[in-house]
């Protein structure tokens, strides 16, 4: 069976002076996160030097009441060493949904806890279907903000290459009748093969008779 603290008993001095001394007491505890489906076993490890005067409580972020997981039950077993106490859960419910800490007995309030708990959360399979495919989401997202992120880089310097390339391959002014003023041009009576045949037109001769 295990027991559930509300946060409103007062504390007994003798019962206090543990976990108030440091936030991570001497204590360790494996894992510190743990997401699992709907009923799989899970196990939680407390590493500690007095073992046998070590307990698991049970709580949650957002209350301040405790439950002390002592004795073996349908639902768990505690198993004890002389260097650690494990807490396995058979098959884990929603309700198993909670924060462990491992400290020493008979603590009556949250407030003297550590904080170096493991959290649990007992998921459906759709619910971890959500998590992977959310994550599947978020990967794509990444990728795509990557691509925009080198097209728009990519786009200016793009530019700025082709200016500075346009200006050093300007085309070279053509320069072929710089100089050459009008009156300056031959006309087809300053040419010798036509200004002789205008003279026999003159005469009275036909272009075509000799």
């Amino acid at each position: 069976l295990f027991f559930c603290l509300a946060g409103g008993i007062s504390a007994d001095k003798n019962n206090t002076s543990n976990s108030t001394d440091s936030v991570c007491p001497s204590v360790h505890q494996h894992p510190r996160y743990v997401a699992v489906k709907k009923n799989m076993p899970i196990y939680f490890i407390c590493y500690s030097n007095d073992p046998k005067n070590m307990q698991w409580y049970k709580t949650a972020e957002d209350s301040e009441d405790i439950c002390g997981l002592d004795k073996n039950t349908s639902q768990y077993t505690i198993n004890r060493t002389d260097t650690f106490i494990n807490l396995t859960f058979f098959r884990v419910t929603y309700e198993d949904s909670a924060i462990y800490v491992c400290d020493r007995k008979n603590i009556p309030e949250k407030k003297y806890l550590h904080a170096c708990g493991t959290e649990l959360r007992v998921m459906g399979h759709s619910s971890i279907k959500q998590i992977q495919n959310r994550n599947t989401l978020k990967d794509a997202i990444i990728i795509i903000q990557s691509i925009l992120l080198v097209v728009f880089i990519s786009i200016p310097i793009l530019l700025l290459l082709d200016k500075v390339s346009d200006s050093k391959k300007s085309p070279e002014e053509d320069h072929t009748y710089e100089g050459l003023e009008v009156e300056q041009m031959a006309t087809y009576e300053d040419i010798t093969p036509f200004r002789d045949v205008k003279a026999k037109w003159t005469v009275g001769e036909h272009p075509g008779e000799e």
